[in-house]
């Protein structure tokens, strides 16, 4: 949280807990009066204190650059990240090899959704992942509380803030529109049903974090993969140690096993078994659960950039680059598999620049040119 008073001279009526966050920061900004305009004389100043949700849509409602600006900025931005870098090449076998995530959130998303047509397919995908990792950060904490308290509604609100704090562009798209719907209506379930998970909302971006992140093993992205085999076996073991229902396994090697709270990084430690912990039968129901992730994720990510051309592939290359060795080792995402990706994403990108946006052709190169 940041303790802001912009104008000292300042009052703000009192801010809900129900509002937004674009709510919170114009009623901070946009209802004040001054002390001289006030019916009470000497009125003292207010600190208003907003999160950092409200902080980022007063931001976006405050930014009077032009798209072409941005684009601009950006691109400057990423020339000289590439520089320091010594490449050309945002993503290297996958991997990033440059940093984005300094960039402004209207930036990362004028760079992901190619604004203005002139970033490269490697740049669009690791400013994605960055926008990822920023929703991604913002849920964190009311997560790991709504796992705790069953607060799902205040995980929800956070995930609408985190939406509206978008830039123009962003609230303008599709995609914007459809996955805030998907929220407030998940929210409204929440609210409906204290303590429970809301469920059966398509689209629901919260749902997705939370399958993907788990909560189960603490730190899995990032700690020692050894160290997380170990810590899945203990969970495992806690885990039949407690399980009352007919079906549930109640050890290694017999029963349905529930993966739905471990992420897909744990998840992998089982299928791939590096240091012989689990059995046989946790090792294939942990290869069955990776394939059902693996095939939703690829379902999902089809139907909702079915209006996009180029859509999937970006999709499907911005996962392989989100995912760890393991996690591409699990599901089979091989690097052969990745430069195939890359090598049909670039062909169906020269092809397009073959013709202009009346039908016509672009230019006198001959389609041979494109293949």
């Amino acid at each position: 949280m940041t303790t802001i008073n912009p104008y000292s001279s300042t009052y703000a009526p009192g801010l809900t807990a129900g509002q937004t966050a674009t709510q919170r920061a114009n009623q901070a900004t946009g209802y004040g009066q001054t002390r001289d305009q006030s019916p009470t004389i000497n009125t003292p100043a207010v600190n208003v204190t907003l999160s950092p949700a409200a902080q980022a849509a007063l931001k976006a409602q405050t930014d009077s650059r032009t798209v072409e600006g941005v684009v601009a900025e950006s691109k400057a931005q990423i020339a000289a990240r590439l520089k320091a870098a010594g490449t050309t090449n945002a993503l290297k076998d996958g991997n990033p090899t440059i940093d984005v995530s300094g960039l402004d959130r209207r930036s990362l998303y004028a760079v992901a959704s190619n604004q203005g047509g002139d970033f490269p397919i490697e740049q669009q995908v690791v400013a994605s992942l960055a926008l990822k990792a920023q929703h991604d950060q913002a849920l964190a904490g009311p997560a790991a509380q709504a796992r705790l308290t069953g607060d799902y509604a205040t995980l929800y609100q956070t995930a609408i803030d985190q939406m509206d704090a978008a830039g123009p562009e962003e609230k303008a798209s599709a995609a914007w529109s459809r996955d805030r719907a998907a929220l407030v209506e998940a929210r409204g379930q929440a609210i409906a049903r204290p303590g429970l998970a809301p469920v059966g909302v398509k689209n629901d971006r919260v749902a997705a974090y939370v399958n993907e992140t788990g909560s189960m093993v603490a730190g899995a992205k990032t700690r020692d993969f050894g160290k997380v085999a170990t810590d899945v076996r203990v969970a495992l073991d806690k885990q039949y140690s407690l399980a009352v229902h007919p079906d549930a396994a109640k050890s290694p090697d017999s029963g349905y096993i529930d993966f739905r709270r471990f992420d897909d990084r744990s998840l992998a430690a089982v299928a791939l078994n590096q240091d012989e912990q689990f059995s046989a039968h946790e090792i294939h129901m942990a290869e069955i659960e990776v394939r059902s992730r693996d095939s939703a994720a690829i379902k999902a990510s089809f139907q909702s950039t079915s209006d996009d051309p180029g859509g999937f592939g970006k999709a499907m290359i911005t996962r392989y680059a989100g995912m760890t060795t393991e996690e591409r080792q699990a599901s089979g995402w091989t690097p052969a598999a990745y430069a195939k990706m890359v090598e049909l994403q670039a062909s169906r990108e020269k092809l397009s620049q073959m013709f202009n946006a009346n039908g016509s052709m672009a230019g006198p190169p001959s389609l041979l040119d494109y293949l």
